[in-house]
């Protein structure tokens, strides 16, 4: 952890802080941040709130119905805008959003494009060949797993998308070396693409613990050792690495409970796993909670 200009960073930045930027240069007037969610997102509050107050106009753009991260962002004066095209469509969307983005820019005067996460990213890569402003994607992540069992362990539509976005980007922004060495070496983009930004966390921004939820939390789950894992329950979160470890654990009379939260496509097989265990009485289900 190494905090630079009162910002707090979680990685130390490979290389100097302004050199990078200096790639991702904050001299346009007015950058649109590109994004697919509504939930309150410290990092992406940060960002905005950060560049907003070096003196750039920041427009706040989501492919979804406007929720809790536009109401946090207009208190910050952040401009706020939705468009949501109908989910039926599949893949017809991307297309349509790109023209949009085109639209978006020229009506709002946008120089800069931060885009983030693929769903975005993608139609961002499409819209770049058609508008002037300069197009920017933000990678979150590198699934570790691959390393194991190679590119085929990604479904073929997260493969494609990726692929296109790798292949077509003129810019890509990623949080880690982690990130930045899986993607030069096994999805083999050119590192003449990738710039290295850590992410930056107002922490002020995070709720202090309410304590009579803790000790509510304590007193359900006693335990010398409570671990919450929060986790979309797929198999590139590997939770198939970590319960065989617990299992062991409690066998050997280790005084531990686990509560799992969020849900997804492997949570039958984990459950199956905890059950055949036997150890249903110390590793607990609870699904989403914000």
């Amino acid at each position: 952890m190494s905090e630079e200009n009162g910002v707090i960073y979680l990685f130390t930045p490979v290389k100097k802080t302004s050199e990078v930027l200096s790639r991702v240069e904050l001299t346009p007037k007015k950058v649109l941040l590109f994004y697919p969610a509504n939930l309150r997102s410290v990092v992406i509050e940060t960002i905005c709130s950060s560049v907003k107050r070096a003196g750039f106009q920041v427009v706040f753009l989501t492919t979804c119905e406007e929720g809790d991260i536009h109401k946090q962002l207009k208190i910050l004066g952040i401009e706020c805008y939705t468009k949501v095209y109908s989910s039926t469509a599949g893949m017809f969307n991307y297309i349509r959003y790109a023209f949009f983005l085109r639209r978006f820019c020229k009506e709002h005067k946008i120089t800069t494009v931060w885009s983030h996460l693929q769903s975005c990213n993608f139609s961002a890569v499409l819209a770049q060949f058609t508008i002037k402003a300069r197009v920017v994607i933000f990678r979150h992540h590198f699934h570790a797993i691959i390393k194991e069992k190679g590119l085929k362990v990604i479904n073929v539509k997260e493969r494609v998308i990726g692929n296109i976005i790798n292949r077509f980007a003129r810019e890509i922004v990623v949080p880690s070396s982690e990130v930045y060495e899986g993607m030069i070496t096994y999805e083999k983009v050119s590192s003449k693409k990738l710039s290295i930004i850590p992410y930056i966390y107002n922490f002020s921004l995070y709720k202090k613990p309410d304590s009579d939820k803790v000790s509510e939390i304590k007193e359900k789950y006693q335990a010398t050792l409570l671990v919450i894992i929060a986790s979309r329950m797929i198999a590139m979160k590997r939770h198939m690495l970590v319960l065989p470890i617990i299992s062991k654990l409690i066998k050997q009379h280790y005084d531990i409970k686990v509560m799992l939260l969020d849900d997804g496509e492997e949570r039958n097989i984990l459950e199956s796993y905890v059950s055949s265990e036997g150890i249903d009485n110390r590793v607990f289900f609870l699904g989403y909670q914000k």
